[in-house]
Parts: C-alpha cells; structure tokens; sequence
C-alpha cells in the first residue's frame, strides 16, 4: 500500500470509531427515555396522586431529545466529511457517496420514526395522563400546576420540533458545492 493513503487510512478508520461511539451514546440516550418515562408512568398510572410527576417527562425528554439530536448531527458532520474529502482521495472507499444514492430499503411513515415517537408522543401522553387528577376531582388545579403543565406543553412542542428535524434529516449539513479552480491567469502580456 502506498505510504499517501497511510495518512487518509488511518484518519478514515478513526472518524469510523467516533460514528460507532456516538452510535452506542444516541441508543444509550434511547435506553434512558424509555426507562425514565416508564417508570413514571407506571408510578403515576397506579397511584393518582403522582400523577404531577408525569410533568417532568417533557422536560427530561426534551433534553435527551437534544443530546440525540446533537449525535445524530454529528454523525452526519462525519459521514460529510468522509464522503467529500476522505473518499476522493482513497481508491476503494466509496460507501457514503453511494449510501446516499440507493434508497433505504425500510420506508416507514414519518409519523412512525422513533425520534418521533419516543421524543414527542411520549411527553404529549404525559401532558394528557397529567390532566386526570384535575378530571378525576373535577376541580380546578392550583395555579403552579396549570402553569407548569403550559410550560410542560411548550416544551414539549419544542421536543417533537427537534424529533421532527431529525425524522426527516433537514438540520443535517449539505454537501459542500463543489469550489471552482481557479481560474487561469492570462498569460502575461510582453512588456513593450
């Protein structure tokens, strides 16, 4: 193997490495809101008085929507990367160029992809279950509650925003276009 793609090589199998941890740190983040959100859920399903604690999972989901999010935006970061400056230059690499180009062969609809499901379903059916002390006493709630359930409500928009942006990948950087070559100088005219 030539000693120039000794360099390009190693490069390419280290930004591989940082793919696959960041990867195993997004399913990790996945892990988290399950276990998180179940736990409340089953709390709060089984003693109605917890039901306020389902409050925080619109809070706790946004946040780890935002950690996902940014893995998946760095992911995409590298893959560029690889695909517009490693695989130019090494004969032989061409999986990125042509991952882009052959469709994915699981299509499912938007509203079903996970980020969406687990980062915006999961704290609007925590917003919802959070009503049913105030259905169940049928009083009106005090004040703070109705005031963090609004702000759990925006949030939560917010969460199932940044699911959405990662469901249909617009955030995700844009190949950079191609930069022109210099144009060639005119040759230069005899002086006289």
């Amino acid at each position: 193997m030539p000693d120039r793609l000794d360099g390009p090589l190693a490069e390419f199998a280290a930004l591989r490495r940082e793919i696959d941890r960041r990867a195993v740190a997004q399913q990790q983040i996945f892990v988290l809101q399950v276990l998180t959100a179940g736990a409340l859920f089953v709390i709060a399903f089984w003693h109605v008085s917890w039901a306020p604690w389902l409050l925080i999972i619109p809070f706790s989901s946004c946040l780890l929507c935002t950690a996902s999010v940014a893995q998946i935006a760095a992911i995409a970061t590298i893959v560029g990367y690889i695909r517009d400056e490693l695989e130019p230059t090494i004969e032989g690499l061409g999986w990125e160029r042509y991952r882009q180009q052959v469709p994915y062969p699981f299509t499912f609809p938007r509203l079903s992809h996970p980020n969406l499901l687990l980062f915006g379903g999961v704290p609007g059916l925590a917003l919802v279950l959070a009503l049913k002390p105030v259905l169940i006493d049928e009083r009106l709630p005090a004040p703070g509650y109705v005031a963090a359930w609004l702000v759990g409500v925006l949030v939560a928009i917010y969460g199932a925003y940044l699911a959405w942006i990662s469901a249909t990948g617009r955030f995700f950087p844009r190949s950079r276009a191609p930069q022109a070559e210099p144009a060639a100088e005119s040759q230069a005219e005899p002086e006289t």
